[in-house]
């Protein structure tokens, strides 16, 4: 029997995976190769590692889990999980493999949907982006454009005029704001639209204008967007795992969930940035040690 499955290769999994194996547990960490940040160029705001490609880090994240005999790595996905003894839970993988385990990690992320707006794939991650703390920076001061199709935009245009104040507001032939948030936005120079986008024109990934259903274009070189985050997991219900009115799962700061045994950590329990899902993941581990210690320490 495996000591530790972590499921979820990304920064939380790795970061788990690494703290469990030092531990001197057997960890298995088991990942489908398929990361939200796939399209993204750079990863910014963690030390040592801004402006890192998502690609590398996770190469390099592989590269120190495998140096520890305690940690193996295994592409596949996982279908289903049971719990079977008191301290036991019963995974079974794409292929058909049953692994036991006494204890697993939920890293898996999340999915993202972008905007309903024609071609937005073909810039997302390279000029339109999701969070300004991550790309802020490389946005500073130009004329921007934030994509958005509901009102929880109204926190993402707070933050963005903290880099440009060149900012249009296009909700895609949305209505999402009330008349005191439409007189907030003018009283902060916002231009809001709320005709449907037609076009997006640009070349190699860069923006440069943005067509409406009136006809008008008008010139942005980047801008942001409001994803919709998804984490529908079968083993959420499977388990009986408690999540909160958004959906994500409920974990205190050593990712206990309310199932003993199962830890999770990362944006599969609300969004985060690369350091803070590195973070949660490295606190997992130490929950994990911890209460094996404890359990050890107790039965003696």
């Amino acid at each position: 029997m495996i000591d530790v499955v972590v499921i979820g290769g990304g920064p939380a999994g790795m970061s788990a995976a690494l703290v469990a194996g030092r531990g001197r547990k057997q960890v298995l960490l088991i990942d489908e190769e398929k990361p939200r940040n796939a399209v993204t160029h750079e990863s910014h705001a963690f030390l040592t590692r801004d402006g890192i490609k998502p690609e590398v880090f996770r190469e390099k994240g592989r590269r120190d889990l495998l140096k520890y005999p305690t940690i193996s790595i295994k592409k596949s996905k996982i279908l289903s999980i049971e719990k079977t003894l008191e301290d036991s839970f019963e995974l079974t993988d794409e292929s058909g493999k049953i692994i036991n385990t006494k204890s697993v990690v939920l890293a898996t992320g999340v999915t993202e949907t972008l905007p309903n707006v024609k071609g937005i794939e073909n810039y997302y991650g390279s000029s339109i982006f999701s969070c300004p703390f991550c790309d802020g920076w490389e946005m500073k001061d130009r004329p921007l454009i934030l994509i958005a199709e509901s009102v929880q935009a109204l926190h993402v245009i707070n933050l963005l005029k903290n880099w440009t104040d060149d900012l249009i507001v296009a909700t895609n032939g949305n209505r999402i704001f009330d008349a005191d948030q439409k007189r907030l936005l003018e009283t902060n120079n916002i231009r809001l639209i709320e005709e449907m986008i037609v076009e997006l024109k640009g070349t190699d990934g860069e923006l440069q204008s943005i067509v409406f259903e009136s006809g008008e274009e008008i010139k942005r070189s980047g801008g942001f967007c409001t994803t919709v985050l998804d984490n529908k997991l079968p083993f959420i219900e499977q388990l009986g795992i408690e999540v909160n009115e958004a959906g994500f799962i409920i974990a205190d700061v050593m990712g206990h969930t309310n199932i003993k045994g199962i830890y999770a950590a990362g944006e599969i329990t609300g969004p985060s940035q690369l350091i803070v899902s590195a973070s949660q993941g490295h606190m997992v581990g130490i929950g994990i040690i911890a209460d094996s210690c404890e359990e050890a320490f107790q039965s003696i």
